[in-house]
């Protein structure tokens, strides 16, 4: 390894030639103009070649680079390249070409020249379109495309031959959609094409199992709609829920909008557009009646026919203009049946000169590798077909099914069937012709040079049902750990037996589970459940499962066993530090020369899991005892051949104990000790045990049916709801008078403080700590039956009969629960004792009502931190700030609800719609600190009276008050004491739409609730999804405990919920947006009053109910004292 880069080196020394054994070479920004690298043509082991910001230019790039075998990742990217050089094409190794920042404008016919490539970078260059010849690079994971000129009509058709693509970025182009071939790609994970000019993407989109999908920056971009078999939600994932927009305003009672029948221009054309972009491979195929080239193609024939006649009639010396021309022959007025054989043949296939062959297995064709063309087998049919291309560039097909002397009957009927499907898939007029052994045609065996081979005997089966005797080789396993059971094979006798471990031993017809005197009790419990799992899902609950303990072991288990040796006793003779081997994945690839066994990468940790095994390929498992291979479903006969041949060479490679076996596995029929190698791989039955077993009776158990027929309840009424209208200022000042004329006397307030509550001054009325718990007892006079009656002129007459009393239990933020737990155990009997029957509220920051919060007159503050016990104000009076203080009045659906909460001191918080207070200390002086009331241009003049008031009550003599209106803020102070003068928001239009949903199973089945217009941050619950509508942004706020059914219908909602709003705020559409706890954008933030960071989730407080024993019993249990604590009287 040799890295020279960002230096200013102009040449190479000659001495760079001994560096034979180099394999990585890194010489980017360097001024290598006219160095030719001539050194490179020794270094024969060289793998990575950089050569990014060199000087590089076409005249000047290395030519010696094609005498390099082993080079495989090559960087000439920031060097103004005008195209791709020569050399470059004669890489044959190449798997990573980066060509990034220069001038390329194309890509020529020789790009198929790199069949091992895996990533090509090529952004930032004038790239208008790729060649066809680029998508026979079949190995392609990664293709880079950013900030180039590329237009739909630039990705060529053949782009779903790349199927190993797991990465397509083609940001900053010129794209209006995909071509549909692009959404066949099954490998696909991350589709990145922000800043096009994107109007809609392909249906098919949705059937990608992206992880990563970025259509940002692209204005007119409209999302397509999902198909019909994805609107339930995936069926039984979703548990059949119709979650479109007619049917649950229809079960919310509300009828569905009508959609506007009479379009405008624009929408048509604009509807228009989008339909066609959706299909742009119809438009572009030979076979599409309304495309410009079938027209053209139709015109030219009629052209020339009727040319033939004006001939034919001028040589008669005649000519009837009336005469008509012949039609069309009666097959081709024939009308092929539209079906779908994407099952059987790949669309790819009759697009290239050259013979394809298939062969049949189970009913289905199987194409061939193009190494086995002409080797056939006796007992097999194959179907043939070959792709010539006319002088006219159009292509031409023949046929053929060859049908093997030894074939089954249904190898003979499925070839003629597939034959006919193939033909009727490429549109070929030609026949299909049956060749039969032994008697083809000239015709047939020209295709092959007349060198066919063929071979006694069949390589595939039948499609019909062939019974046979199924064999279990005899088995021995150890198991252990509690967390993850780890399954072990063990040579079968009785010597392997350990005290400390539960063994199993499978002997096809029955399954012995011996468990050791000292073995986890957790250990044995998951291997029985294993042996069950194994009897049910391998042996159709056929075997005889039989438990034995140390100790009692049958003359049945010892014979299974081998025998018992003479004079045995079973001990411990595996090591104390014995840890289970670690199993490696490989992958048997076919090479362009031979086979090839990479070891799979693994994600950190060193898990296997269930999706690293693809349908396509085969893999090793090697568990140093045992080598399963693994075989997909799609794989090529070739490597399946392979594949066992190079498990007996891998078993003999490494020295392994005797009793090591090799085990193949099937896809779809694997064994249970094959997925305990895997992380999660667990076929958990789905159990409803909330059924009875006469309604299990009546409707069977199967949920898959039962899921089919029955649609789960859901209650979605709450997102068809209008927004609650928010109280007028008139209102809410005459509701707050209400709520105070039964008032009879100002409440007495206590606040928690050295484990008693302690009488608050009445110049705190209206303050609160969030780290503290605060008691107010409130006497209310009951509403007076005789309204003529003045409560003033019965104050006198007040009995206790007609009044009523409340306690409120207001608990901070950031208190503990040891204020609420007190009282409720040994104050509240005091106050008992002294007030008689009261009524207890308990309220939570932020989440008070009304009738409380009337009490304060909009005075209500909120100070972080906790309050200066008495013991501290004596001692010191007067405490001096540190730092800054900010606090925000705001309001929600109603003026009552006025609170002034202190928040993070930053100018970023500031809004112009609201008043804020901010406080600056003073370092000596009798100032403390200076205290400014700043009010927004765009604050209601109640509200600036409000916030100097509340200033005026919340500091003395010893601050300093300024009033400073928004635009005339002193630098000095103001500014340099919130940090720096950062931007702010003008306006809060989101006041004026946000929503909270709550999105939750609490009921046992799903519910969308919509929160109190006055939310707060508390109300985000760790268990539940919510929705909250910003007016510009639906975000799905997803808690970390939240189930994923929570999950999945929350989505659902929220998508049904934008739908809505298209018809009902057409002109202020939203957009979907996901947020997770502690990862909210400001957007989401900004909605909350008083943002913070999320607490803990406390236990949760009893309940008013868990201590609903009678007052009397209370008495009865309380011990008696002979004195009441005087805090209450």
């Amino acid at each position: 390894h040799l890295n020279l880069s960002d230096n200013k080196i102009d040449t190479l020394p000659a001495q760079m030639r001994r560096l034979t054994s180099l394999q990585v070479l890194i010489l980017n920004n360097n001024p290598l103009i006219h160095a030719q690298l001539r050194q490179l043509s020794s270094m024969h082991s060289l793998e990575t070649l950089h050569l990014s910001n060199t000087k590089r230019t076409l005249n000047n790039v290395p030519t010696i680079l094609e005498l390099l075998p082993n080079l495989s990742d090559l960087d000439l990217s920031a060097n103004d390249l005008p195209a791709v050089p020569d050399v470059v094409y004669k890489l044959k190794g190449l798997k990573r070409l980066n060509l990034n920042d220069n001038q390329i404008s194309e890509l020529t016919g020789q790009s198929d020249s790199w069949p091992q490539l895996e990533i090509l970078q090529i952004c930032r260059n004038k790239l208008r379109n790729l060649p066809q010849q680029l998508m026979r690079c079949t190995k392609l994971r990664r293709l880079y495309l950013n900030s180039n000129q590329i237009s739909l009509y630039g990705l060529p058709r053949g782009i779903f031959n790349l199927e190993k693509l797991e990465v397509f970025s083609a940001a900053d182009n010129n794209l209006e959609t995909i071509p549909d071939a692009l959404c066949r790609l099954g490998s696909l994970k991350v589709l990145n094409l922000n800043k096009n000019k994107l109007l809609t993407l392909p249906e098919a989109i949705h059937f990608l199992q992206l992880k990563e999908l970025d259509v940002s920056d692209n204005p007119d971009f409209v999302m397509p709609p999902k198909p019909k078999e994805c609107q339930k939600g995936s069926g039984p994932a979703f548990y059949n829920i119709d979650f479109s927009l007619a049917n649950q305003l229809k079960l919310a009672g509300q009828v569905a909008p009508e959609q506007p029948t009479a379009p405008t221009d624009i929408q048509q054309k604009r509807a228009a557009r989008i339909r066609r972009l959706n299909k742009p491979e119809q438009r572009n195929s030979p076979g599409s009646g309304g495309s410009s080239e079938t027209v053209l193609r139709g015109m030219r024939e009629t052209a020339k026919r009727k040319h033939a006649l004006d001939s034919n009639m001028s040589n008669n010396g005649h000519y009837n203009d009336n005469e008509e021309i012949a039609g069309r022959r009666w097959d081709e007025q024939i009308e092929r049946p539209q079906l779908n054989y994407s099952e059987f043949f790949d669309e790819a296939i009759g697009h290239i000169a050259g013979i394809t062959c298939w062969e049949i297995e189970n009913f289905l064709p199987k194409q061939l590798e193009r190494q086995l063309n002409g080797t056939f087998y006796t007992g097999d049919c194959y179907i043939i077909l070959h792709t010539t291309v006319e002088l006219s560039g159009n292509l031409d097909w023949n046929i053929f099914f060859w049908i093997g002397q030894d074939a089954t009957l249904d190898k003979q009927a499925c070839a003629a069937m597939h034959a006919v499907n193939l033909r009727n898939m490429l549109g070929a007029s030609c026949r299909t012709q049956r060749e039969e052994q032994g008697d083809e045609s000239d015709e047939f065996l020209v295709l092959f040079n007349h060198h066919l081979r063929v071979i006694d005997g069949a390589r595939t089966e039948t499609g019909f049902w062939v019974v046979r005797d199924v064999e279990h080789p005899t088995r021995f396993y150890r198991t252990s750990g509690t967390q993850k059971l780890h399954v072990e094979l063990v040579p079968t006798q009785a010597t392997s037996l350990d005290p400390r471990y539960v063994f199993f031993l499978d002997v096809g017809p029955r399954l012995f589970i011996w468990n050791g005197k000292k073995c986890n009790s957790m250990t044995k419990a998951k291997t029985r459940l294993f042996v069950e799992k194994l009897n049910k899902s391998e042996r159709k609950g056929l075997s005889e499962l039989i438990q034995i303990n140390q100790g009692e072991e049958t003359d049945k288990f010892w014979r299974e066993l081998g025998g018992k040796p003479q004079n045995f006793q079973v001990v411990n003779h595996v090591a104390d530090d014995f840890v289970p081997s670690r199993s490696i994945l490989y992958k048997v690839d076919l090479g362009q020369e031979f086979i090839e066994l990479p070891q799979v990468e693994l994600e950190p940790g060193g898990l296997i899991k269930k999706e690293l095994l693809h349908t396509r390929n085969i893999y090793i498992l090697d568990c140093h005892t045992e080598l399963f291979v693994w075989i997909g479903k799609k794989s090529a006969r070739l490597v399946r051949m392979a594949a066992t041949r190079l498990a007996c060479e891998l078993l003999s490679m490494i020295q392994r104990l005797p009793h090591a076996v090799i085990t193949k596995t099937l896809e779809g029929a694997e064994t249970q000790v094959f997925k305990s190698k895997f992380d999660a791989w667990d076929d958990v039955l789905a159990v409803d045990f909330t059924r009875t077993a006469e309604n299990v009776s009546k409707k069977g158990a199967d949920m898959k049916k039962i899921l089919q027929e029955n649609e789960m309840k859901t209650n979605l009424t709450a997102l068809f709801k209008n927004r609650p209208p928010w109280q007028t200022r008139e209102a809410a000042q005459e509701a707050l008078e209400d709520w105070n004329i039964f008032l009879l006397q100002p409440f007495s307030m206590f606040v928690y403080e050295n484990k008693k509550f302690v009488k608050l001054p009445d110049d705190e009325r209206g303050q609160f700590y969030s780290h503290d718990s605060y008691l107010f007892v409130a006497r209310y006079l009951l509403p007076s039956e005789d309204e003529s009656m003045d409560n003033s002129e019965l104050e006198d007459e007040i009995k206790d009969s007609d009044t009523e009393r409340i306690v409120y239990f207001w608990q901070g933020r950031n208190a503990n629960n040891t204020a609420w737990l007190s009282f409720n155990f040994t104050f509240k009997q005091e106050l008992i004792d002294v007030l008689g029957d009261f009524e207890i509220i308990q309220l939570i920051q932020q989440q008070e009502n009304q009738r409380f919060m009337a009490h304060f007159n909009r005075k209500f503050i909120i100070h972080n931190g906790k309050r200066r016990t008495a013991a501290q104000r004596i001692q010191m009076p007067i405490q001096r700030l540190t730092q800054t203080q900010m606090y925000h009045i705001r309001w929600c659906y109603s003026t009552i609800m006025t609170r002034c909460i202190q928040i993070e001191a930053t100018s970023a918080n500031l809004c112009s719609e609201f008043c804020y207070i901010v406080t600056v200390p003073l370092d000596s002086g009798d100032i403390i600190g200076i205290v400014y009331v700043w009010i927004g241009n765009s604050v209601h003049p109640d509200d600036a009276l409000l916030a100097q008031e509340i200033a005026n009550e919340m500091y003395n003599d010893s601050y300093t008050i300024q009033v400073i209106n928004e635009g005339n803020e002193p630098e000095n102070f103001f500014w340099v004491g919130l940090g720096d003068r950062l931007a702010y928001d003008l306006t809060a239009d989101y006041m004026r739409y946000m929503r909270l949903f709550k999105c939750s199973n609490d009921n046992g089945f799903f519910v969308v609730t919509e929160k109190y217009a006055d939310f707060c941050q508390d109300d985000l619950l760790d268990d539940d999804c919510m929705l909250l509508d910003t007016g510009t942004y639906v975000f799905l706020w997803k808690g970390p405990t939240a189930s994923i059914i929570e999950v999945k219908f929350a989505a659902k909602s929220a998508e049904l919920y934008i739908q809505h709003l298209r018809t009902r705020e057409p002109d202020r559409p939203r957009k979907l947006r996901l947020t997770v706890k502690n990862s909210e954008p400001v957007e989401f933030r900004k909605c909350f009053h008083a943002w913070s960071k999320h607490k803990n989730p406390p236990r949760e407080l009893e309940k008013q109910n868990a201590f609903s024993i009678s007052q009397q019993e209370q008495q009865k249990q309380a011990p008696k004292k002979s004195h009441p604590t005087n805090i209450f009287v």
